[in-house]
């Protein structure tokens, strides 16, 4: 993976990490050394995405610079893209390969659907960041219609034979598609529906978790995706946390880039279905909004008044990045290993004010 031409870092502080050393040659004095890889905590801008995390480098023991080494460099660039594509909604590698295989395309066909060239899904699956017009395509490809359509108009570089193929291939896939509504409701139906532990001690409910985003999508700010994610995370661990019990029944994970609801991919997926929920494009990016007002009524104003809490504590920061950076100093993220979930005994760390006092609930 090479360095991106549009990534500008900007150094902020260094933590040490002196668990790993790495032997090369250091670029500056030329010395062959074991150099320690420090973790360097810095803000990177990935395609107009602030990215604030720690970042790896191998130092030289001997004159101290900052070593250019291709291992620790992919490890830092997989982690800024990976922090692009959440923010962005752009599919990822595997998303991508599995997309190509549902409908048993090779890359070559894929491309010549898509109109790009079959040198980009190669990059693209191996990890390489799309453009933003090649990123709309791929997300397009998610559902069967577009491409669909795609085939019937045109795919000018696919001979007859493969076109046909191509197209009996998307027609079984819409055609198993039956009614989309239902598929989101099984696909919300999939989350564990037990009170344990790792839900927070409540029972998952699909109609509370829907009321209460739509709820947060009209009074947060800017609600990106990564966004949601943390504000459910403070949303359900402070409930937890003061009265015995989380808000959704959601479990959490930890991503690189912060606490998240274990297969959000899932929740989200299940959540905005154009109707209730659905994305505002803005600038490269979407935003979930409300497409009607909330239902409360199963809600109690205590409730209420912690939905409100969680709100104005996300409106508290500029940016999205910078709540996600904040994240990233809690407790419940710095103690679990990355992709395990996270125990809701850790909110009794959490760094989030109390509820404000009750009031009563608003349509």
């Amino acid at each position: 993976m090479k360095p991106s031409t549009d990534c500008r870092i900007r150094f902020e502080g260094r933590g040490p990490n002196l668990s790993e050393t790495v032997r090369t040659v250091c670029d500056a004095c030329y010395n062959e050394v074991d150099a320690p890889v420090v973790a360097v905590c810095e803000t990177v801008d990935v395609r107009g995405v602030s990215v604030t995390d720690e970042f790896w480098y191998p130092i030289c023991p001997l004159c101290g610079n900052r070593i250019g080494h291709a291992a620790t460099m992919d490890r830092n660039f997989e982690k800024m893209y990976t922090a692009y594509r959440e923010a962005r909604d752009v599919p990822r590698p595997d998303e991508i390969v599995a997309l190509r295989r549902r409908y048993g395309f090779s890359q070559r066909v894929f491309a010549a659907i898509l109109g790009i060239g079959v040198a980009s899904v190669q990059r693209y699956e191996g990890g390489a960041l799309p453009s933003e017009s090649h990123a709309e395509l791929l997300r397009q490809a998610r559902d069967p219609q577009i491409l669909r359509e795609r085939l019937r108009g045109g795919a000018p570089r696919l001979g007859e034979r493969d076109r046909e193929r191509a197209l009996r291939a998307v027609e079984q896939q819409a055609a198993s598609r039956i009614d989309y509504a239902v598929v989101r409701l099984d696909l919300l139906d999939c989350l564990p529906r037990t009170a344990t532990p790792e839900t927070g001690l409540r029972a998952f409910d699909a109609d509370r978790l829907r009321e209460a985003v739509v709820y947060l999508a009209a009074h947060v700010g800017n609600l990106f995706v990564t966004k949601l994610n943390k504000v459910l995370f403070y949303l359900d661990f402070s409930a937890y946390r003061d009265e015995g019990a989380g808000f959704t029944g959601l479990r959490y994970a930890r991503a690189d880039y912060g606490p998240v609801p274990d297969q959000y991919d899932l929740v989200m997926a299940a959540l905005v279905d154009g109707a209730t929920l659905a994305y505002r494009e803005q600038g490269d990016g979407r935003v979930i909004v409300a497409r009607r007002g909330a239902d409360l009524s199963a809600f109690s104003p205590q409730e209420v008044a912690r939905l409100d809490t969680v709100a104005a504590f996300a409106n508290g920061f500029a940016t999205t990045a910078e709540l996600s950076a904040y994240s990233h100093e809690e407790r419940a993220w710095l103690e679990t290993p990355s992709g395990e979930v996270i125990g809701y005994d850790l909110a009794q760390y959490l760094r989030l004010p109390e509820p404000l006092p009750a009031k009563g609930a608003r349509a």
